[in-house]
């Protein structure tokens, strides 16, 4: 069985959250509030794969907003 310590599950958990703080707070940033509440659902119900799809997304929305 493998077996991690305190301080490494603790250290998992804390850069979790602060992913997950991340991506909700790039999603109030850049969508409307129905968006928000669609974006806050994904990554709450979808806990990794959710958070990085929306880093990722407000990465590609924020680039095409300021070349046009």
């Amino acid at each position: 069985m493998l077996f991690i310590s305190s301080f490494v599950a603790t250290v998992i958990v804390g850069l979790v959250l602060i992913l997950h703080i991340t991506a909700l707070v790039f999603a109030s940033k850049s969508e409307s509030n129905l968006r928000f509440l669609i974006w806050g659902a994904i990554i709450l119900f979808i806990p990794f794969l959710g958070a990085i799809a929306c880093i990722i997304n407000y990465y590609a929305t924020k680039n095409k907003v300021k070349s046009a």
